[in-house]
C-alpha cells in the first residue's frame, strides 16, 4: 500500500518533466507536421502516401528513447540523490522500482497515443487501426524500458548507461534506413526483418494498414519474444543490483 501511495506523486513528476515532454512529444509532433506540409499527397513506389509512412516511423522511432525516463527516475530515487532517504522509508524498494517502471512506460505509451490521434485527426495520416497501433506502441515502450534498465543495472556509471540507451535508439534508427538507405546486404536485411524493433513495429502497423492481419502477428511475435528474453535478463541483473 505504501508503494501504491507513491503512484500519484510519480505521475505528477512525469507531467512536470518538461524536457521529456518536449523530446518525446513536441519534437516528433513538429516533425510530423512539417513533413505533412512538405510531402503533401506525394506517394511512395507502392502507391501509399509518404506522410503515412513517415508518421508511423517517427512515432515509433521516438519510443526507442522512452525507456530513458524509467532509467533516470529509478537511478535518481534508488541509486543516487535520494538513495539514503529511500532506504529509511519502510517499503519494498523493488516494488517501488516496478511502480516507477510501469508509470514511465505508461507515460511513453500515452505520448505515442497522442501522436497517433493528432496525426490521424489533424493531418489525416492513415494508421489502419488505432487500437492495433497503440498496442504496437505499447510493445515498443515496454521493450525500451526493459532495455534501458538492463543498461542501468549492468554498469555503475549512469552516464555510460545513458550513452548506451542513445546508441540503442540511434543505432536501430540508422539500421532501419531512416537517415540513409542501408546497403542491400543479407546481414542488414536479416537485422531489419528479425532483430530491429523499429523495423518490426513499422512492419506490424503497415501489415494491418494493408489488410494483412495474419502477417502482422509475425513481427509482433518477435517483439514479444524480445520482451520476454530481455525481461529475464533485466530481472536477474536487477536482483543482483538491489541485493
Amino acid at each position: 500500500m505504501r508503494v501504491l501511495s507513491t503512484v500519484p506523486f510519480t505521475i505528477l513528476r512525469l507531467l512536470r518533466d518538461y524536457i521529456s515532454l518536449i523530446l518525446l512529444l513536441i519534437v516528433p509532433l513538429l516533425l510530423i507536421t512539417v513533413f505533412s506540409f512538405i510531402f503533401g499527397n506525394t506517394t511512395t513506389e507502392n502507391g501509399g502516401l509518404i506522410i503515412d509512412e513517415q508518421a508511423v516511423i517517427l512515432t515509433l522511432a521516438f519510443q526507442l528513447f522512452g525507456g530513458a525516463i524509467v532509467m533516470s527516475y529509478i537511478h535518481y530515487d534508488l541509486f543516487s540523490e535520494r538513495k539514503a532517504r529511500m532506504q529509511v522509508i519502510p517499503f519494498n524498494r523493488s516494488l517501488y522500482a516496478f511502480s516507477l517502471s510501469l508509470c514511465g512506460t505508461a507515460y511513453s505509451i500515452l505520448l505515442g497515443t497522442i501522436l497517433i490521434i493528432y496525426s490521424d485527426l489533424v493531418l489525416g495520416v492513415h494508421w489502419g487501426s488505432w487500437l492495433w497501433s497503440v498496442f504496437v506502441v505499447a510493445l515498443m515502450a515496454l521493450l525500451s524500458s526493459i532495455v534501458c534498465l538492463i543498461f542501468m543495472f549492468s554498469v555503475n556509471n549512469i552516464k555510460v548507461a545513458e550513452r548506451l540507451s542513445e546508441v540503442y535508439g540511434v543505432g536501430f534508427i540508422i539500421l532501419a534506413g531512416l537517415f540513409f538507405p542501408m546497403p542491400d546486404q543479407p546481414i542488414f536485411t536479416f537485422i531489419n526483418d528479425y532483430v530491429n524493433p523499429l523495423s518490426l513495429s513499422v512492419a506490424a502497423i503497415e501489415q494491418v494498414r494493408n489488410g494483412d492481419i495474419q502477417g502482422a502477428w509475425f513481427p509482433v511475435s518477435i517483439l514479444f519474444g524480445a520482451i520476454v528474453a530481455t525481461f529475464i535478463i533485466m530481472y536477474f541483473l536487477g536482483r543482483r543490483r538491489f541485493h
